[in-house]
């Protein structure tokens, strides 16, 4: 997860939200949302709709509040496509995780006591800080996420209505009509319209919204550059990936879509139950939700930074596609070039005969001989995927520097590139070292000031590697 400025817990200024909204200022869409007392219905900043009257205006900082608040979201600005707004990241660190594991499904198929169970805090508590932090239960947070991904579907895709009714989230289409009667004012199908929408036969195309700018050149190259045969591929413009869930195989492709902020997403799935979470992984992974002028307005005031800041706008902090897969690829990588750490990774994946990157069980059980490198690292990434393969959740980073072989390094890019932590500088980096040597602004007989740069060393890291 990202934090984000303090500023972001702190009350809307309601002259800036009203400037911001007139203008409809896009650098302001996702971080607060107006609602319209007349008409009951709420929208983003940049919503094309005339702009009502300042006095029937009441300013939220999420669709959350909106809707817990009873208003309905707008059917032409489409609050759902908004980057998710910032407010929550301020808020404390248990909400959070609830919002992250709830955005990705976790209230769809088990109880709000089974995610307390996962966030190691009793169920009570849990609902006495979403009503502190957010103003609404975990229940009602669910229910608003999943009305606003089923808006999604049915605005860009031409899934049937009973497959985005479980791909929402809904455990029955009564339940789903139901819910969309009451938020939308209308059905489902009415909702819909009749847009006609030509894409392969079982294939299913969305648009994942970001704040502008996003270095997707960076970010591709990023992905260019670790790709590992089997796997993952980047070939014209587009990044290519096969992976397994819950046992069944799935397809994505994405691209740039050049008219809008957006991120294209072609998916094959099976299952549309499995959509929700994909989604969410999706946006972490080419991190759609980071605040790219927050970062550059604080990482631009150092000077050997600015200029990068001005070449690549938009830096963005990619990972890898779980927690496991980084530490994977981490420890692969210790002491060779990242050519040679694809290398070993994908002689791992040939070796496991997996479809898609392999589960830390299969790993753990292959030959010595599937193990390119020597004696010591090998046994490091066993005991990885032991840590991994024992534990029904996914491991901490903590856990993992418990383990013999895992150095600072290690833990920095693991938790940088599989947990998403914004401010992680792996200072002992070779390719970071090069890339401040190589900056006309710094003093190259000091190290670079990491400190200086939280809350965004991860950031900074990425801008340096960037500028090689």
């Amino acid at each position: 997860m990202h934090s984000e400025p303090d500023n972001a817990a702190l009350p809307l200024d309601p002259e800036t939200c009203r400037q911001a909204r007139l203008a409809r200022d896009s650098r302001f869409d996702g971080e607060f949302f107006l609602a319209v007392r007349t008409t009951g219905i709420y929208c983003r900043p940049v919503c094309p709709a005339r702009p009502p009257a300042e006095k029937n205006v009441t300013y939220y900082r999420s669709a959350t509040e909106a809707a817990a608040a009873g208003f309905r979201p707008c059917l032409r600005c489409r609050p759902e496509s908004a980057p998710l707004s910032p407010a929550w990241l301020g808020s404390a660190t248990t909400v959070r995780r609830a919002l992250a594991l709830i955005e990705a499904g976790a209230l769809n198929d088990g109880p709000v006591e089974a995610l307390a169970e996962r966030l190691g805090v009793g169920e009570r508590y849990l609902r006495k800080l979403f009503q502190r932090e957010l103003g609404a239960s975990p229940l009602s947070v669910a229910q608003n996420q999943r009305l606003l991904f089923a808006r999604k579907l049915l605005a860009e895709t031409s899934m049937p209505i009973t497959d985005i009714a479980f791909a929402a989230g809904f455990g029955s289409v009564r339940r789903f009509n139901s819910a969309v009667q009451e938020s939308f004012r209308t059905t489902p199908g009415r909702l819909r319209g009749r847009k006609k929408r030509t894409v392969p036969e079982g294939e299913i195309t969305l648009q994942l919204q970001y704040r502008p700018p996003y270095d997707w050149d960076g970010v591709l190259g990023f992905f260019a550059r670790h790709a590992i045969e089997g796997v993952d591929a980047v070939t014209d413009g587009y990044y290519h990936r096969r992976l397994m869930l819950a046992g069944e195989e799935a397809n994505l492709r994405v691209c740039r879509q050049a008219d809008k902020s957006a991120l294209r997403v072609h998916l094959q799935v099976q299952d549309p139950r499995r959509l929700m979470p994909l989604v969410a992984r999706l946006r972490r992974v080419f991190d759609l939700d980071s605040h790219p002028r927050a970062i550059a307005g604080h990482l631009g005031r150092d000077p050997a930074l600015a200029s990068l800041l001005q070449r690549f706008p938009g830096v963005r902090s990619p990972v890898h596609w779980s927690l496991f897969e980084a530490a994977v690829r981490t420890v692969a990588g210790q002491q060779v070039s990242v050519s040679g750490a694809r290398t070993v990774c994908a002689r791992l994946v040939a070796h496991s005969g997996s479809r898609g990157f392999p589960d830390p069980a299969v790993l753990a059980a292959l030959p010595d001989s599937a193990y390119a490198m020597p004696g010591r690292r090998r046994e490091t990434l066993r005991g990885v995927c032991a840590l991994f393969a024992r534990d029904e959740d996914e491991p901490t980073v903590e856990q993992l520097a418990a383990l013999p072989g895992i150095g600072p390094w290690t833990i920095d890019m693991v938790a940088m590139r599989g947990r998403g932590d914004s401010d992680r500088f792996p200072a002992a980096d070779l390719g970071l070292q090069r890339a401040w040597e190589a900056l006309p602004a710094t003093d190259q007989s000091t190290a670079p000031r990491a400190s200086d740069w939280s809350p965004w060393g991860s950031y900074a890291a990425n801008l340096l590697w960037r500028s090689l």
